[in-house]
């Protein structure tokens, strides 16, 4: 598949230590075409001496003496530990190993992952990255509020994962296959064309054969920008945001353990994209729900958009409770 890929025109490849054997096949695949293709691996480790090690393991499965990519992996979603983000980018921090490894010519940019948005400008502030990968899709827009935009100011690259979100947890229904469409091939197409018609450098859509690498390499290729049609049915040029919850956690952690993003979410899917039955059966079945809110207004401090928290669990649980129930 990652041969095909290359046949195709693809020059860029993402994996990880921690994704199993990727990197061996990975390795195997392209050794003998390394000059013409991106390698981007990944550390998910937070010391420098892990980090080390890391890479040395990296350069070997890769068959490779440089990496032309590493990210500090989900680490993004750090950027409001101070504790944490002062171990990672310290002195004895996995970072400085990285810096340092691109000093010795091993490794020659550096970039992090996460999947809060808020949380990556703040590390995009530092100045430390060239690369951010978040995830992004048609249900999951936050990015190009307002993370797309600083990522090209400061001239940092954007990768996105995680383009059919969405598409494997959501139940058919008749709103689904409106945006969607029926088959699984049409789905992609027009996740990824969704996903084309953003200011991002590349896309890791995550795939499993030779046949879906082709349908990605074809989308790609045929791609000159949405149609008519496709904008209004995307809703693109609408804010879908106002008053919306971003998803950043920075609400959490709840007293009452309620996962307030999570239900959230659901009550955004269900009003925003017509998908209440499907939303309103996955809050029903959550162990802690917005009924079990004492109204402490802990949450409503810490959001960085002032959102009403606590109102706006009260209206999911009205939005969802089955008729009758107590």
């Amino acid at each position: 598949m990652a041969r095909r890929a290359y046949e195709l025109g693809v020059n860029y490849y993402d994996t990880a230590r921690m994704y199993g054997d990727s990197e061996e096949k990975l390795g195997a695949a392209l050794h003998d075409v390394r000059d013409d293709v991106i390698l981007a691996t990944k550390c998910h480790l937070r010391t420098a001496r892990e980090a080390r090690v890391l890479l040395k393991q990296s350069l070997r499965k890769l068959r490779t003496n440089v990496v032309d990519l590493v990210q500090l992996h989900g680490m993004g979603d750090l950027f409001n530990d101070e504790a944490a983000v002062k171990q990672v980018m310290g002195p004895d921090g996995a970072f400085e190993a990285l810096k340092e490894a691109r000093r010795m010519g091993q490794v020659h940019f550096l970039g992090i992952s996460g999947h809060r948005p808020k949380l990556l400008v703040k590390a995009i502030d530092t100045g430390e990255f060239d690369q951010i990968l978040v995830s992004m899709n048609l249900f999951t827009r936050y990015p190009y509020e307002e993370l797309l935009s600083h990522a090209a100011k400061n001239d940092v690259g954007v990768v996105i994962m995680k383009p059919f979100g969405g598409l494997g947890f959501i139940a058919d229904t008749p709103e689904f296959h409106r945006l969607f469409g029926t088959s699984l091939a049409e789905k992609a197409r027009r996740a990824l064309r969704f996903l084309l018609a953003h200011d991002v450098a590349t896309i890791v859509p995550g795939l499993s054969s030779v046949e879906e690498t082709e349908l990605a390499v074809h989308v790609g290729e045929s791609f000159k920008g949405l149609t008519a049609e496709e904008e209004q049915l995307y809703r693109l040029k609408e804010d879908l945001l106002t008053g919306q919850c971003r998803e950043c956690t920075l609400c959490l952690p709840c007293p009452e353990l309620i996962d307030i993003p999570g239900v959230l979410r659901l009550i955004y899917l269900a009003e925003t994209f017509g998908l209440k039955d499907w939303a309103g059966k996955s809050y029903r079945g959550l162990p802690f729900k917005a009924q079990d809110c004492t109204r402490c207004g802990v949450c409503e401090p810490r959001c960085p958009y002032g959102l009403p928290i606590i109102a706006m669990l009260q209206h999911a649980e009205d939005a969802f409770k089955l008729p009758g129930a107590a």
